[in-house]
């Protein structure tokens, strides 16, 4: 089956020059009408964009929301006419996984977390593992995160698996080759674009070395194409990220 994913951290506070989450939820909102995803993860949800998910999406989508301790959380969105979920969960990025524990952030000490689900395509029966994560900062941090995330991918299942997310590392970091160890990056083996996903509303002043939002997949599933999405209005961002869209074959 072919599945398009999107991932978008949509930034979790109110910035200022147009950028308060009221202003940018509608431009988020025409971002993701355009490009109809079968499955969508976030990063930096907080209460405030809670109410806003109600009123645009979940008449498509179902919603899958566990708060981290801050409130923030990393929700999993799939469309209702095509999946459904078999199994869903969360797992902090800490020695104690299971309960709800800060660990794996040197710099913000921040409750970080992986949510996942198995999603089965209602007409074809396949299933997948989606997992949607934020890491933390530091190589130690980000290493024992991309371990455990990997380790907890096996121990769920043998699944077709895709992991997205805001991973505050670049290519150039140590976690990457530890990611892609486990994982293949759909951005390296398609489009290779090494523009960055993060730009602080100041595109122009950011390097390529704020590439830091990924797909990647494990070995049943092949990459097809990944896009940044890179649309503003007027000038004005809907997040302080872009967006990647992923589309997979499994």
């Amino acid at each position: 089956m072919d599945v398009k994913v999107i991932s978008f951290n949509i930034r979790c506070a109110n910035d200022l020059e147009g950028h308060s989450i009221a202003e940018r939820a509608p431009r988020l909102k025409a971002i993701l009408d355009e490009y109809d995803a079968d499955i969508i993860g976030f990063q930096e949800c907080q209460l405030d964009w809670e109410k806003i998910i109600e009123k645009d999406y979940l008449d498509k989508y179902e919603m899958y929301l566990v708060r981290r301790k801050d409130p923030e959380s990393c929700p999993i969105f799939w469309r209702k006419d095509r999946f459904d979920c078999v199994d869903k969960g969360v797992f902090w990025l800490s020695d104690t996984p299971d309960v709800m524990s800060g660990g794996y952030d040197d710099l913000y000490h921040c409750y970080r977390v992986c949510m996942w689900a198995i999603l089965k395509d209602k007409n074809t029966g396949e299933q997948l593992l989606y997992m949607n994560t934020h890491f933390g900062f530091g190589d130690d941090a980000q290493t024992k995160s991309a371990n455990l995330i990997a380790k907890r991918a096996k121990e769920i299942g043998d699944f077709p698996t895709v992991l997205t997310g805001d991973f505050n590392l670049t290519p150039s970091y140590k976690t990457y080759p530890v990611l892609t160890s486990h994982f293949t990056d759909v951005n390296a083996v398609t489009a290779k674009d090494d523009r960055p996903t993060y730009h602080g509303y100041y595109f122009k002043e950011i390097t390529k070395d704020y590439h830091i939002d990924f797909c990647f997949v494990n070995d049943k599933v092949t990459p097809v194409s990944q896009v940044i999405l890179d649309q503003t209005f007027d000038g004005k961002y809907p997040s302080d990220h872009y967006g990647i869209l992923s589309e997979l074959k499994i």
